[in-house]
């Protein structure tokens, strides 16, 4: 899986550092730093990160208090950096992965990255477990709303982003196509190709293409590419 990470320091140098630290981590990809802890509540609201980079002090509040406004079920795995050692005992009850003094150690920093992987693999893991995703959180202009998986005709990698397409609407929600097929009725969607997973009761019609592909219509008018990748995996889910 990529990481998206989320830097949340207010000096300069040390946000510098940790990017140069992560360049060498091909699985980390930083969508957004800011430095104080408005706006980092802020940025994790609507970027949904999957790892912060947190600092504990912050202009406006701390950084435990960040973490304090938001749901646990949505906080990211968190690592704290920081030039004082008195707040690891905090940190570490708001289940932080890793709690790092500056100046930053670089095979340390390594370790910390090493306990964010296990940590979000298990999580992972566990929502795959759970029940089939049934509804979709969309944010949009300024509004929430969910939208119900089974309205969903078809999903659409689009980067860090998938698109969900119900008819002739669109919507745009940042998650990872691999994160989302993992949570979805497998007896009701399947992946068609590395961009699309279609819902089986909106397929129309299959037809043969070139070089072992296929072409997917579904009953929305929309026609998608059938990967032969996947062919038989779809071919066997509509048996």
């Amino acid at each position: 899986m990529t990481i998206r990470a989320l830097l949340v320091e207010d000096e300069p140098l040390a946000a510098r550092r940790l990017r140069r630290l992560l360049r060498d981590e091909a699985d980390v990809t930083v969508v957004g730093a800011c430095g104080d802890a408005s706006a980092a509540r802020a940025a994790i609201q609507t970027l949904a990160p999957d790892l912060v980079l947190l600092d504990v002090h912050l202009p406006g509040a701390d950084g435990l208090s960040v973490l304090e406004r938001l749901p646990v079920e949505r906080r990211p795995a968190v690592i704290f950096v920081t030039a004082y050692e008195r707040y690891a005992v905090p940190a570490f009850a708001h289940e932080a992965v890793d709690y790092l003094l500056k100046p930053i150690d670089p095979e340390r920093f390594r370790t910390a990255l090493a306990r964010a992987r296990r940590r979000l693999a298990r999580r992972e893991r566990a929502a795959g477990d759970g029940a089939p995703l049934a509804r979709i959180l969309v944010r949009e202009r300024g509004r929430a709303f969910f939208v119900r998986v089974e309205e969903v005709d078809w999903f659409e990698a689009d980067g860090n982003y998938v698109r969900l397409h119900l008819g002739r609407a669109t919507h745009r929600v940042r998650v990872p196509l691999a994160r989302l097929e993992a949570r979805l009725d497998r007896r009701a969607f399947r992946r068609i190709s590395r961009s699309h997973i279609v819902r089986i009761d909106g397929i129309r019609e299959l037809q043969p293409w070139f070089h072992g592909d296929g072409l997917v219509l579904l009953t929305s008018g929309a026609k998608l590419r059938l990967s032969r990748r996947f062919r038989d995996r779809l071919y066997e889910a509509m048996a």
